[in-house]
């Protein structure tokens, strides 16, 4: 590799003191001049908005032919934006689902305020997801849809199908808490703490804010988290690819949204604490979540090294549905990585689409 100009020794190699100066100077004006990012690059257009929620219908390919797309809904999580499903071009769920001949949907919940806070998760999946489902259902024509969960838009996602089975043609569940009993997920070990009250935290703030999930999040790895990530920017400053795809997920990282106080203290309670879910004892508007009610063919797609969300959360809970199509996709990635990691794109994502469009 050429050494880009740093001061060569007698020998030819560089110095390394005038190397190490080099990457200094280069890291302030990264600093103090970053290059500008765009993310959630897919064409689409907004079909509903209701309160800050936005449900996006994503462009078809051009050159791809007039035959009838199956419409799938994309469900993301509370805390995050969602383009994280749409990253960039090339890294992007939506771009591979489209690509493979499929009518792609996605919710961005937006950013809650003071109004929201007391909204509750019978609100999102009775409220809002059953009114964008139902909205996919009238543009496409179609009496049964396919959904996509992701985290805990999959738990929700999940939810949904429990309560509507008659609405949802396949489900995929993407590192989504279903069986929240693991130790392996040191989110679970936190949440058995002694006199951890999720309901306290959700009356102390209201609107629970994103900096309380990310030093969350920055606890599981902090190695990676506030060190080995820095370093590797640091001797990748000469790639711009690199460097652009650091600044898309620094992005999306640093624009964290609130959760509704009643939301988090009951997901944490009924799901963490008590594993409601897979027992059939978690009710929404006093209706119970019965698993078995899920008989359409279900997958997961899970990441092995996922320390969010542990692949046998997600694996385990298909074992209480009632399907008898069950499939199972994996990956050697993290509970992020499985949206943007180019072996995701490359190995994963092309047979998931399959699955989707088969029968």
């Amino acid at each position: 590799m050429a050494n880009n100009g740093a001061p060569s020794g007698a020998d030819g190699s560089a110095d390394p003191i005038a190397e190490f100066h080099r990457r200094i100077r280069q890291a302030m004006d990264f600093a103090t001049h970053p290059p500008r990012v765009e993310v959630g690059m897919t064409p689409h257009r907004t079909v509903l908005r209701e309160g800050k929620l936005q449900l996006f219908h994503y462009d078809t390919p051009s050159g791809r032919g007039s035959r009838k797309r199956p419409p799938i809904l994309l469900v993301y999580a509370l805390i995050n934006k969602p383009y994280i499903m749409d990253l960039q071009p090339g890294i992007s769920v939506v771009e591979d689902l489209l690509a493979k001949g499929l009518d792609v949907y996605l919710v961005d919940w937006g950013t809650p305020d003071v109004v929201d806070k007391d909204l509750t998760v019978n609100d999102y999946v009775n409220g809002y997801i059953e009114n964008c489902v139902d909205k996919v259902r009238e543009i496409s024509g179609e009496k049964k849809i396919n959904l996509l969960g992701y985290c805990m838009g999959g738990t929700f996602t999940t939810m949904y199908a429990a309560l509507h089975p008659d609405k949802v043609r396949k489900m995929g569940l993407m590192a989504a808490p279903v069986a929240f009993t693991s130790r392996g997920s040191f989110l679970n070990i936190w949440a058995h703490a002694p006199g951890f009250d999720a309901w306290k935290i959700a009356r102390t703030f209201g609107l629970v804010p994103p900096q309380f999930f990310n030093s969350a999040f920055d606890m599981l790895d902090p190695m990676r988290t506030g060190y080995e990530k820095y370093r590797s920017l640091l001797l990748h400053l000469d790639d711009r690819e690199f460097v652009e795809n650091f600044l898309r997920m620094e992005r999306w990282t640093l624009e964290g949204i609130p959760m509704a106080g009643p939301t988090y203290a009951e997901v944490v309670t009924n799901g963490y604490q008590k594993d409601m879910l897979i027992q059939g004892t978690w009710k929404l508007n006093g209706d119970p979540i019965k698993l078995e009610r899920i008989t359409m063919p279900v997958a997961s797609i899970v990441g092995l090294t996922d320390n969010i969300v542990p692949a046998e959360c997600t694996v385990r809970g298909l074992e209480y549905m009632g399907s008898r199509e069950k499939r199972h996709f994996e990956i050697p990635a993290g509970h992020i990585g499985l949206s943007t990691s180019r072996r995701a794109h490359r190995e994963m994502w092309p047979a998931v689409a399959d699955w989707f469009l088969r029968g």
